[in-house]
């Protein structure tokens, strides 16, 4: 169990250690230890239990939803295309102009990958679109409950609990030629 931790851990190290990373931190005062401290315990909180390890293979397609002060082609987590098709499925049957059904289906999206309003306003859909014999390791687990108001105590005004729930994959490396807008 912890192996798959110290996997996560020595991928990152290497990341922060190629040249256009280690200026990137220089710029920003922060050492590779805090970064990976950060990363590793931004993965402990957003999945339940320990990550499993996959390599995918295509073909294959990702989410990810982004908001204005979201990273599109950096975003590290994503998730299964079949999740949006399937909500999309479901609600073409009801009788729904399409704003409405938009919205709908943009509700359940934050409620079952528990996205705090502060982290996204979820105003776009990318795609990270693995084509056939393409591969792409990755971290996958069920993403932890997460509140609906980062900032306020669950017990405050408006303030509640998002579901989660759903298989959420976590990429430290990606190609940025395979993201697009869906």
């Amino acid at each position: 169990m912890q192996e798959t931790w110290t996997e996560i851990e020595a991928s990152l190290l290497q990341l922060c250690a190629l040249p256009h990373n280690q200026c990137w931190l220089q710029q920003r005062g922060q050492s590779a230890a805090d970064l990976v401290a950060g990363k590793l315990a931004e993965i402990r909180g957003g999945l339940i239990g320990m990550p499993t390890r996959e390599n995918f293979v295509g073909p294959k397609m990702f989410l990810r939803v982004v908001g204005a002060g979201n990273r599109s082609y950096g975003g590290e987590w994503w998730f299964d295309a079949d999740l949006l098709d399937s909500l999309d499925r479901a609600y073409q049957r009801l009788y729904f102009n399409r704003l409405e059904r938009d919205g709908a289906i943009r509700a359940l999206l934050r409620e079952a990958l528990a996205i705090t309003t502060e982290w996204n306003t979820l105003d776009e859909v990318w795609s990270l679109v693995l084509l056939p014999g393409e591969t792409l390791a990755g971290y996958s687990g069920i993403g932890t409950r997460q509140p609906l108001l980062g900032r306020l105590p669950i017990t405050g005004p408006g303030n509640r609990m998002l579901v989660g729930g759903v298989r959420q994959t976590w990429f430290p490396v990606k190609n940025p030629f395979w993201v697009q807008l869906h």
